[in-house]
């Protein structure tokens, strides 16, 4: 066969049925009125040439379900060199109408035994597999296991589940998929969107949820709080916006969706996602269709794969939320035995800035200290700065957010990008791509002695419980500082003592100046015994000869003058 357009073929146009003829390479050779009709042109001329692979067909099972191999028909057989049978496709018309049409490919073998050409058949059964809709006893299941099977693998995290879910369904049935989950504050939700054919509309979707000027009202909003499904089969595009409030069209009339192609028809339908008799979330979908609506049957197999997904993204989310509990807990004990092993502030606050980034999950923090002589907040220690300008900064107590922490004596945050011009440090901030801030007052015994500053380089969302983990690391941090500043004025107080005659430093064994040392720290006979690996009758033994050797009664008066007379 070649792709020479011929005159009229009153026998071609006459064949019973619609069919169209292709050549060995899949190109469009002969196309009769009846199968133009269908196809939606006009004349022969606009598809004679064109390839069976760039027609985008869309494989299917009479339910809808995606063929996995989706290869047109005609290029089918001729790779196999047997007859199509039928086939179900979904076909876009130059109109935009979608039409749904069974193909039969049967290929013209040559002498050589390989496929000459190919004559298909097809037939227009839009209205037959709308008025069926239930071809199969079993429709929807197939979903709600795979979606089971994919959700028994995923990780344990919120994020994940929904991940997972959203994928394996877009992979299932075509079309925008969203899953929506309540955070800890029941005022924002955290969003997830697949769409395997149109990545980009996916992506358009989840910026438009972190977007400071989204929209507070949506479909999912209205699901969330009625607890009841939400169902449009297959409407107009104008008339779908026409139910959106105005702030939702007012943000799709200023942010342009990235579409290939503009919609004409949409069909929409949105669950609740139930755990433990709670609505949690939502799971939608948004699809193109517009012969092939949705039912009421698929909202009853998406509500079972939805409240599968609730319950195991509520489970996961308490198995994150023991774990981070954990970690903090031991972020805590950690920091408190840096303040207390050793007087070196900065080794301490790298300790503290260290369990805040891990603790926080956020990308940098850095402490400010107040210096009492003019009132500035100086740069102590910082972490997790890609740029080294940091430690150079000396700010007014009265800069912006780090001041308002300071003067309101209570966390401070900012998620908002405009917010940061009016820092004084906004060229940092913007060389680092900070989009989230926040600082908490350090203060000990009411005294008010620095700023912790936190840094994330995406959007945060914190909630109480990170909220109090950072104002406990503060705290720490201040006490920290106080005993920092006590030490230096315990070193500074010295040399008036030293001027007085001191004892001569006793003959102590190595093992007798570590236990000493111990005990100046105010270590227990049982905790110096697990810290040297010794019995505690052992210690007592040596706690008793230390008493005789250094001619005191007690223990307090042993520290007292160790510590006096400088013996360590």
């Amino acid at each position: 066969m070649d792709n020479t357009v011929r005159g009229p073929d009153p026998e071609f146009d006459e064949l019973p049925g619609a069919v169209i003829a292709y050549d060995e390479h899949g190109r469009v050779v002969r196309a009769n009125h009846a199968a133009l009709e269908i196809l939606g042109f006009q004349s022969e001329r606009e598809v004679i040439g064109s390839l069976a692979a760039g027609a985008g067909w869309f494989r299917t099972d009479p339910a809808g379900w995606p063929n996995a191999e989706n290869l047109h028909p005609a290029l089918a057989a001729i790779r196999r060199g047997q007859a199509e049978r039928h086939v179900i496709a979904r076909v876009t018309r130059p109109d935009g109408r979608d039409v749904w049409i069974q193909a039969d490919a049967v290929p013209h073998i040559g002498g050589a035994g390989f496929p000459r050409g190919v004559l298909l058949s097809l037939t227009d059964v839009s209205k037959i597999l709308m008025d069926i809709r239930l071809p199969r006893p079993r429709y929807g299941d197939e979903a709600l296991a795979e979606v089971t099977m994919q959700l028994a693998a995923a990780r344990l995290d919120p994020h994940a589940i929904l991940t997972t879910v959203t994928s394996a369904l877009t992979r299932l049935r075509p079309g925008t998929w969203i899953a929506s989950l309540l955070n800890k504050d029941p005022r924002t939700v955290r969003v997830v969107a697949a769409n395997d054919a149109d990545p980009l509309i996916a992506r358009y979707v989840e910026d438009m949820h972190l977007s400071p000027s989204s929209p507070t009202f949506t479909i999912s909003t209205r699901v969330l709080e009625s607890g009841e499904p939400v169902l449009l089969p297959s409407v107009p595009y104008e008339e779908f916006l026409g139910t959106l409030r105005d702030d939702v069209r007012d943000y799709l009339t200023r942010n342009e969706p990235p579409l290939n192609e503009p919609i004409r028809h949409i069909g929409v339908m949105v669950v609740p996602m139930r755990a433990r008799g709670a609505t949690v979330g939502t799971l939608g979908l948004y699809e193109r269709r517009s012969s092939n609506p949705l039912t009421e049957h698929d909202v009853r197999w998406l509500q079972a794969i939805a409240d599968r997904t609730g319950l195991a993204a509520d489970n996961a989310q308490l198995y994150v939320d023991a774990i981070s509990r954990l970690e903090r807990l031991t972020a805590l004990r950690n920091v408190g035995l840096a303040i207390t092993g050793s007087p070196d502030l900065r080794l301490t606050l790298g300790v503290i800035l260290d369990q805040v980034t891990a603790g926080l999950a956020i990308d940098a923090a850095d402490v400010l200290l107040l210096d009492e002589k003019d009132g500035s907040l100086v740069s102590a220690a910082s972490t997790g700065f890609q740029s080294t300008s940091i430690p150079d900064y000396r700010l007014p107590v009265d800069e912006n957010l780090p001041g308002r922490a300071a003067a309101g004596r209570r966390i401070e945050t900012v998620t908002a990008l405009g917010a940061f011009s009016q820092f004084r440090r906004r060229s940092l901030f913007a060389r680092e791509g900070f989009r989230s801030y926040g600082a908490v007052p350090l203060i000990a015994r009411g005294k008010l002695m620095g700023v912790l500053e936190v840094f994330h380089r995406t959007q945060l969302e914190p909630d109480q419980e990170w909220n109090d983990f950072l104002e406990a690391l503060g705290s720490e941090a201040a006490i920290a500082i106080e005993n920092a500043g006590m030490h230096r004025q315990l070193q500074n107080a010295r040399p008036a003592a030293d001027s007085e005659p001191k004892a001569p430093v006793p003959d102590l064994t190595r093992l007798e100046r570590e236990i000493l040392a111990l005990l100046v720290e105010g270590d227990s006979n049982r905790a110096i015994a697990e810290k040297i690996h010794l019995s505690q009758n052992t210690i007592k033994f040596h706690v008793r000869q230390l008493l005789q050797k250094l001619d005191v009664e007690n223990r307090t008066e042993l520290a007292r003058k160790a510590t006096r007379e400088g013996w360590l």
